[in-house]
């Protein structure tokens, strides 16, 4: 599938980029609820600023990730696109969303996911 390039290298540049969301400290229970990843619905992540993704994940980046993979989805289907099969093209847009969430964090985070989604996406044919 052409768009888990993207999907992985999105969750590549968040994991690298720790200064884009503030870090506090875990408590055990977070650690230890960090290996789930709840299901995230579009509907609940949608609203979200960068900010409050990163608190609605309990400051767990597996759970950002998720997210930022469904608020992903979300854009190329209402678009039409789809991720080059390339990896630098998912490193480009993860790398963006992480800088673009580090400038302002009380920007809508489907804004800028769907920004740098349609950066370096292509427009498919149906």
């Amino acid at each position: 599938m052409m768009r888990r390039p993207l999907l992985v290298s999105i969750a590549a540049i968040l994991f690298a980029a720790a200064t884009a969301f503030p870090i506090g400290a875990q408590s055990k229970g977070a650690a230890k609820s960090a290996g789930r990843v709840p299901a995230v619905s579009a509907m609940q992540a949608l609203p979200l600023t960068c900010a409050q993704a990163w608190v609605a994940a309990h400051r767990s980046y597996p759970e950002v990730i998720a997210i930022v993979t469904t608020l992903a989805k979300v854009s190329l289907a209402n678009r039409d696109l789809a991720i080059p099969n390339d990896r630098e093209a998912g490193l480009e847009a993860g790398r963006g969303i992480a800088a673009d969430c580090k400038a302002d964090p009380n920007a809508l985070l489907f804004a800028i996911v769907d920004k740098h989604v349609r950066r370096v996406a292509e427009t498919t044919i149906r």
